[in-house]
């Protein structure tokens, strides 16, 4: 009897690894502890792949965890960034020495594209995004994929050895991989993040790591040498190396000086553009198109297609977005904004008083040196989710006293309009994951966004 595939996680990237498998003439069981109509409603999207799958005669197990003899059927487990490696199925896998891998190793396996891979904690979706489209300004075939929301999957059996996958990839996703091989790869940061999942930031540094363990020869990593623990992870590394940097010239890769962007190829400065002519504003953007130029211009990208995109590019959904301004008061958009890293980002690129809403799934986060800006830069903080008490007792310890405790985003963005002014910006930008309330931060994001547009209806 042939073997099967078990698939764990039926959301965007689990159907897209199944359709992928069965493509490949594996036998897939694809399973998810929701029952199959909540998935559908979460990701609408996959509807029409799902239906194909079950066309096709995949078996599914919905609405509970499968059962660990399964494992007996098995020649590989394929499983969904975020499922814990600790569930039943997983472990019997492992014991009965059933190799476990996630979408990243499975792509890679299948593929001779080559892969451009980009994590941190944050900034990844920005300079992915930002990446991916000066490759294809470039004229070469490009997939902007991976943890972004587009799956790999989708594409590896159409895209040719000359095209590239520029991806981002998540810690989660980097922990099932095996052989994956990036030719070039970029850790932009390192902040607390996940730690209910990794228990302790060195862990958490580890899976990031990762990205780069199987380079070698012919392969480049690029390293943030502003960060001195994204610095130090460099003596690790068996490639090339470049660095990129707001505060200082480099020997390789790129930097500012004088407010002008300039690459360092090694021998020569080569001027790319003004910092002022950025489509994406702020230091932490800059350090993300600073990532990006280093990435593109050593893998054979001209300065001149570099400095165009930098110039053209204003940004992507959900990461500090503009909604619409209602009666003077701007709304913002970052649910983007899941730890208390990127919350801090956001609210230091406000230049107007602002009133947060924030609050989530709790990651395990202290929310100290959220606290500590928040105190100067948010006149009201409007807290719901999972860690709404943590925060609210965190604010009352520092002696920030503004709070609001509220029991959804309906009556989170009514409360913000009730108390803003002309000259506010209400800023979505929760510092924690959407996991409580919603099954991602797009969804949470489109609500507030959706609820902001009535907000604006109702004022014409």
């Amino acid at each position: 009897m042939d073997k099967k595939v078990l698939v764990i996680g039926a959301a965007r990237s689990g159907v897209a690894v199944s359709q992928l498998l069965m493509n490949h003439g594996k036998h897939v069981i694809l399973t998810d502890n929701r029952a199959e109509d909540l998935v559908l409603a979460e990701f609408p999207q996959i509807r029409a792949q799902m239906k194909a799958l079950e066309d096709k005669g995949i078996e599914t197990v919905f609405g509970r965890q499968i059962d660990p003899s399964v494992v007996a059927e098995l020649e590989q487990i394929v499983m969904s960034p975020g499922v814990p490696l600790t569930i039943p199925v997983i472990v019997a896998a492992k014991e009965a020495g059933i190799p476990v891998i996630g979408e990243v190793e499975l792509c890679y396996q299948l593929t001779k594209t080559p892969f451009i891979a980009i994590t941190g904690t944050n900034g990844k979706t920005t300079t992915t995004t930002l990446t991916g489209e000066i490759f294809a300004a470039s004229g070469r075939k490009t997939y902007t994929v991976g943890n972004i929301g587009d799956p790999i999957s989708n594409y590896v059996d159409e895209a040719a050895p000359e095209d590239i996958f520029v991806s981002e990839i998540s810690a989660f996703q980097l922990e099932t991989i095996v052989d994956f091989r990036p030719r070039g790869a970029a850790i932009l940061n390192l902040s607390p993040d996940h730690l209910d999942r990794y228990g302790k930031m060195e862990n958490y540094v580890a899976a990031k790591a990762r990205i780069f363990e199987n380079q070698g020869e012919g392969d480049f990593l690029v390293l943030n040498a502003d960060d001195a623990q994204v610095y130090a992870l460099g003596q690790n590394a068996k490639c090339e190396k470049y660095y990129f940097s707001l505060d200082k010239k480099v020997a390789k890769g790129a930097y500012t000086m004088d407010g002008i962007i300039y690459i360092n190829d090694g021998v020569n400065s080569l001027m790319v553009c003004p910092v002022a002519e950025v489509g994406i504003k702020g230091p932490h953007n800059i350090q993300n198109a600073l990532a990006a130029a280093v990435l593109a211009y050593f893998s054979g990208v001209s300065i001149e297609v570099i400095a165009q995109t930098l110039r053209t590019f204003k940004g992507v959904e959900h990461r500090q977005e503009f909604v619409a301004t209602v009666q003077g008061v701007d709304y913002i958009n970052d649910s983007k904004g899941t730890n208390t890293n990127a919350t801090i980002t956001a609210l230091n690129a406000m230049t107007k008083p602002v009133i947060l809403i924030a609050g989530g799934y709790d990651k395990k986060e202290s929310y100290d040196g959220l606290m500590d800006v928040a105190m100067d830069k948010v006149k009201r903080m409007i807290l719901l989710g999972d860690t709404a008490s943590d925060i609210e007792a965190c604010a009352a310890r520092k002696g920030y006293l503004n709070t609001v405790r509220v029991k959804d985003y309906e009556e989170a963005v009514r409360v913000a309009a009730g108390c803003a002014v002309p000259g506010d910006v209400v800023l979505l930008s929760p510092a924690c994951a959407s996991w409580d309330m919603f099954d991602n931060y797009e969804i949470r994001g489109q609500v507030f966004k959706d609820l902001v547009k009535r907000l604006g209806a109702s004022d014409e």
